[in-house]
C-alpha cells in the first residue's frame, strides 16, 4: 500500500483481481476465441479506465507508463482477432449480442446528453454550478455557507501556525498532494479572496478568472497595506478614547470656561 497514493489506497484490490479475471475466460471458453477476446478486452479496458481516473501510483511517470502498457495490451488483444479462423455459426449470435449491447450503451449515452442539453435550455441558472441537479453533478455538492465557515476556520488555524512548521509538513507531502494544494491556493486567489496587486505570486497553475469573460465582474486590485488601512478606517471610534487637542484649542476652551464662571457670579 505504500506504493499507492493515500487517496487511492484501494487500487491494490483491482490490481490483484485483474490477473485471475484475465485467465478466467481462457478456462471457461477454451474453444471459443471470440468470447475470450471480448472478455479480456473488457477486463483490461475497465482496469485501464480505473487507473486513469485514480492515477494511483505515487510517481507520476509510473502512472503514465502503466497507462501506456494497458493501452498497448488492449490493442494487442483486439488486433489478435485478425488471426482468427472462420467463425462458427454459434459465434455469430455472440458477436451480434455484443454489438447490440455496445450500440445500446452508445444510444443511452447520447440520450443522456440530449436530456442535459434540453435541461440547460430550460434551467439556465445551473450550467455546472452548485445549483445543478445532483444527478448531473454525480453527487452532493457542499453548501457554500458551510464551506465558507470551514475555510475561515482553516485560515485562522494556519495564521496561528509558524511558517517553519507548515513548511516541514508540506515537505513531507507527495507530489500529487502538493499539486492539490497549489491548485487550491490558485483557486482561492483567483475566485474567492479579494484581488491584490501581487496576485500573480499566488497563482501556481495556468488558470484564468471567471471575470475574464465578463469585464463587469472584474474588481480593482489593491495592495495588502491599503486593505489594512481601509479596515482600520472603517472601525468605529470608541467613546472612551482620549482626543488629543492642540494648545490653542485648549486655551480657547479655558477662556470659555472662565467666561461661563464669571457670568454665573454676576
Amino acid at each position: 500500500m505504500m506504493r499507492f497514493r493515500l487517496d487511492s489506497w484501494w487500487f491494490g484490490v483491482p490490481l490483484l483481481v485483474r490477473g485471475p479475471l484475465i485467465n478466467l475466460p481462457v478456462v471457461l471458453a477454451t474453444d471459443y476465441p471470440p468470447i475470450q477476446v471480448v472478455c479480456i478486452a473488457m477486463i483490461l479496458t475497465t482496469t485501464m479506465v480505473m487507473q486513469m481516473l485514480a492515477w494511483p501510483w505515487k510517481v507520476p511517470l509510473l502512472n503514465v507508463t502503466d497507462c501506456i502498457i494497458s493501452f498497448c495490451i488492449v490493442l494487442t488483444v483486439t488486433t489478435s482477432t485478425l488471426y482468427l479462423n472462420k467463425i462458427d455459426p454459434a459465434m455469430y449470435g455472440f458477436a451480434s449480442g455484443v454489438s447490440t449491447a455496445m450500440l445500446s450503451g452508445i444510444f443511452a449515452a447520447i440520450s443522456i446528453m440530449v436530456c442535459m442539453t434540453v435541461s440547460a435550455l430550460i434551467y439556465r441558472s445551473a450550467m455546472g454550478g452548485q445549483k445543478e441537479l445532483r444527478m448531473f453533478n454525480l453527487g452532493r455538492v457542499p453548501n457554500s455557507e458551510e464551506l465558507s465557515k470551514k475555510v475561515k476556520e482553516m485560515a485562522m488555524v494556519l495564521e496561528k501556525s509558524e511558517t517553519g512548521d507548515i513548511a516541514s509538513k508540506l515537505a513531507a507531502l507527495s507530489v500529487f498532494d502538493t499539486q492539490k494544494i497549489t491548485t487550491c491556493v490558485t483557486l482561492l486567489a483567483t475566485e474567492v479572496a479579494p484581488p491584490l496587486e501581487d496576485a500573480r505570486s499566488f497563482k501556481f497553475n495556468k488558470r484564468i478568472a471567471s471575470s475574464s469573460f465578463d469585464p463587469a465582474l472584474k474588481r480593482k486590485p489593491q495592495s495588502l497595506r491599503l486593505t489594512r488601512e481601509t479596515k482600520k478606517a472603517e472601525q468605529p471610534v470608541e467613546s472612551n478614547e482620549i482626543v488629543e487637542t492642540t494648545p490653542a484649542e485648549q486655551q480657547a476652551e479655558n477662556v470659555k470656561k472662565n467666561d461661563a464662571q464669571m457670568s454665573t457670579w454676576i
